[in-house]
């Protein structure tokens, strides 16, 4: 599966998205990988990267500072709203999806909602109403 263009501007952002990211890979590869050429096209499934980074972006969210947060989202945000149909749903569907279980398991998701877009937040809300979750009013 190829890796689109916007990518490395995400993984850019931290070192922890980076070395997540780079985690991923080598173990999708498996073992073997060190005796095979490499290649680059050998990855996870798109919406499996993001689900991995919106997994370490709610679980290590004290490594991020501010900055770095609202870049994450913002450039998540615009891959929504103007990107391809498939980046856009895998951004959701990896993503926030990750996110919000990460805000089910303790992830003061608060902290940064004001930087979510409004693509991502009707996400967002969209995935409470569907899988029960109440939406609390901070959300609206």
């Amino acid at each position: 599966m190829a890796t689109p263009p916007w990518w490395e501007e995400l993984i850019g952002v931290s070192e922890v998205l980076a070395n997540a990211d780079r985690a991923g890979i080598v173990a999708w590869r498996g073992p073997a990988a060190d005796m095979v050429e490499e290649d680059e096209d050998d990855v996870p499934p798109l919406t499996v990267r993001l689900g991995a980074l919106g997994r370490v972006f709610g679980e290590q969210s004290a490594e991020f500072i501010p900055e770095q947060s609202r870049r994450v989202l913002q450039l998540l945000e615009r891959i929504q709203a103007e990107g391809s149909h498939e980046d856009g749903e895998a951004v959701a569907t990896g993503f926030f999806e990750a996110l919000l279980n990460a805000w089910d398991n303790g992830f003061d998701l608060s902290s940064v909602w004001a930087d979510v877009g409004p693509e991502s937040r009707a996400y967002c809300r969209a995935w409470n109403d569907f899988t029960g979750v109440e939406t609390p009013g901070w959300m609206r």
